[in-house]
């Protein structure tokens, strides 16, 4: 019998700020994919009212052990 194997989570951080503000911020996911991590960022924006200015995404590199800066399109911003 063949086992359905799910590819392994990931963590992404999303870096943002807010139109006037001084600090940023930083949300992280643990997803499949980049676009499972960003329906996350999403959905946890729209449910408290949030309208940020989304500045990096990037995804930790276990192997690495370090951030790496993903290309996000400006749909994201």
């Amino acid at each position: 019998m063949k086992v359905n194997k799910e590819p392994p989570l990931e963590e992404f951080k999303f870096h943002y700020r807010f139109r006037g503000s001084v600090g940023a911020s930083d949300k992280y996911f643990m997803a499949h994919d980049l676009n499972e991590a960003s329906e996350m960022f999403e959905y946890a924006c729209e449910k408290r009212n949030l309208d940020p200015q989304l500045t990096k995404i990037e995804k930790w590199n276990r192997w690495k052990r370090s951030w790496e800066t993903i290309e996000h399109s400006p749909e994201f911003n």
